[in-house]
């Protein structure tokens, strides 16, 4: 599978890039995953594959936002290379998460799928309805966007020192 974007792709922002991504349809932890590959030293073809499960609040699942999840992912991809007997580099980049997801949680007002968009997407009629009505994308857009922007800025202050990467 190649990913596929657009030709204004990289003039764009990251969040309008994951933006983009998602209404181009790639779910929403692939669309932000996707978004900052190069932050999480991965292929955007990595990303695609990494994030693929993680739509839907994981698995449709309707758990944790896949766009909260994949900042997550990005922020220990960026910041979680650390030996492994090192409590103090795993609890900064542990806290430093958990920061991330109760920003997103104060932006969007939750960080549970289900949660937000207020609708059970496992069920076939209630998903048609919220798509003819717009719900979907309103919310799933504004969770792409805002986690995106959160995690632009997370990467732009939290500039922890780099560690020694573990092999396993």
């Amino acid at each position: 599978m190649r990913v596929k974007v657009g030709k204004d792709y990289n003039t764009m922002s990251k969040s309008e890039q994951a933006l983009s991504l998602f209404i181009n349809g790639y779910n929403c932890a692939q669309s932000v995953l996707i978004a900052f590959a190069s932050e999480a030293e991965i292929d955007t073809n990595m990303a695609f594959i990494i994030a693929s499960g993680l739509g839907g609040g994981v698995g449709q699942s309707q758990s944790i936002c896949g766009a909260i999840n994949a900042g997550a992912i990005v922020l220990g991809m960026k910041f979680g290379r650390y030996e492994y007997t090192d409590m103090s580099a795993k609890d900064n980049v542990t806290k430093l998460v958990g920061k991330f997801v109760s920003e997103c949680r104060k932006e969007l007002g939750s960080t549970n799928c289900f949660e937000l968009l207020k609708i059970n997407t496992n069920d076939a009629v209630k998903k048609k309805e919220a798509a003819n009505s717009n719900p979907l994308s309103n919310v799933c857009n504004n969770a792409v966007s805002k986690s995106a922007e959160i995690l632009e800025k997370f990467l732009a202050e939290n500039i922890l020192p780099p560690t020694e990467t573990h092999s396993l």
